[in-house]
């Protein structure tokens, strides 16, 4: 993954707002958090202020944007299979995504949707900066122009704040393709993921997390969330620890829809949650396909037949990965040892 050339030190003199102190920003940051978690009421406060829309440009636009080419490498999205599609960023905030994709392929044409006007100042004066000469703008939904390619809809943390049904609005407005969420891992966002996949699959295949189009089995349990390990630079990692936010193991909730359709692998799952290793084994719970019905099973992995290297590298993956195996034998309550296919 290439370094950002968007940095602490270099968005400041683009700033709606200049901090007096480093101490002045961390304050902010603090204020926001606190909105964005247990003050959900004053969500919508900082999109009104110059002062909390440069902090959060500070802190969530920088922490962010390392976080869309990880997040696509664990969907297998493909810049490059994109290239005919015109792109639009709902929800753009400051541009956060849409500076993250013109960093991968600053050919792509992005329309950002963004309804706070200091977002959209602080965005313009982003993109003016770093990518004067792409084909980059903010317009409302009333200028959507008419449709002559296929689109990709982005919503990048945005589902979180606005809303299934809003999100739903968009989808149908914009005419989309191809729809990808990167929200929050939380049991909140999942409710409104459940409502989204259930109008979408009508007409759009679901090509991440789910294995179908069939009831999720988790509805009544869990929520389906994945983690990004993401590095920060130097200095926006001296900011998250005086803002005292881990910024680097991130929980997060991946999606993918498209109207094109595709084949189905019948030995592959998608694991759910990580259990503590055995001295002998992986065990992790994991949701796959079976005969048109979404399964959730616990799946045991000796590790025997691997390396040692091939064992840490085991040991790392996380909620969220897709695995290929083989099935081998129903354990009690269900659990199937199986092997790995590996790598």
């Amino acid at each position: 993954m290439k370094q950002s050339v968007i940095s602490l030190s270099n968005i400041k003199e683009a700033l709606l707002y200049d901090f007096s102190s480093e101490a002045e920003l961390v304050k902010h940051i603090g204020r926001l958090s606190e909105n964005f978690t247990s003050k959900r009421e004053r969500l919508n406060e900082y999109l009104d202020n110059r002062k909390m829309v440069a902090a959060y440009s500070c802190f969530y636009l920088l922490t962010n944007l390392p976080k869309l080419e990880s997040a696509l490498k664990k969907i297998n999205f493909c810049l490059e299979d994109y290239e005919e599609y015109e792109f639009f960023d709902v929800g753009a905030g400051p541009g956060t995504f849409s500076l993250a994709l013109l960093e991968m392929n600053s050919e792509i044409k992005i329309r950002a949707i963004e309804n706070s006007n200091y977002m959209v100042e602080q965005g313009n004066a982003f993109i003016q900066k770093f990518f004067p000469k792409a084909d980059f703008k903010y317009i409302s939904i009333k200028e959507v122009s008419e449709k002559k390619k296929k689109r990709v809809g982005l919503f990048g943390h945005s589902v979180n704040e606005m809303g299934a049904d809003s999100a739903l609005k968009y989808i149908k407005i914009l005419e989309l393709d191809t729809v990808l969420l990167i929200e929050p891992g939380t049991k909140e966002f999942f409710k409104e993921f459940l409502k989204i996949r259930d109008q979408l699959k009508e007409i759009f295949e679901i090509k991440y997390p789910c294995y179908s189009s069939a009831p999720c089995p988790l509805k009544s349990e869990d929520c389906c969330h994945q983690y990004l390990k993401v590095k920060q630079t130097a200095e926006v990692e001296r900011l998250t620890q005086l803002a005292q936010k881990d910024r680097r193991n991130l929980p997060i909730s991946l999606s993918l829809f498209e109207k094109e359709k595709r084949a189905q692998k019948e030995e592959t799952a998608l694991i759910v949650r990580v259990y503590p290793p055995t001295k002998f084994s992986i065990e992790w719970q994991i949701c796959r396909e079976i005969d048109g019905v979404n399964q959730v099973n616990d799946i045991q992995i000796m590790l025997r037949p691997f390396s040692k290297k091939e064992i840490k590298e085991i040991k790392l993956i996380d909620a969220g990965h897709k695995i290929f195996f083989t099935p081998e034998k129903t354990l009690e309550n269900k659990k199937i040892r199986g092997s790995l296919l590996w790598p």
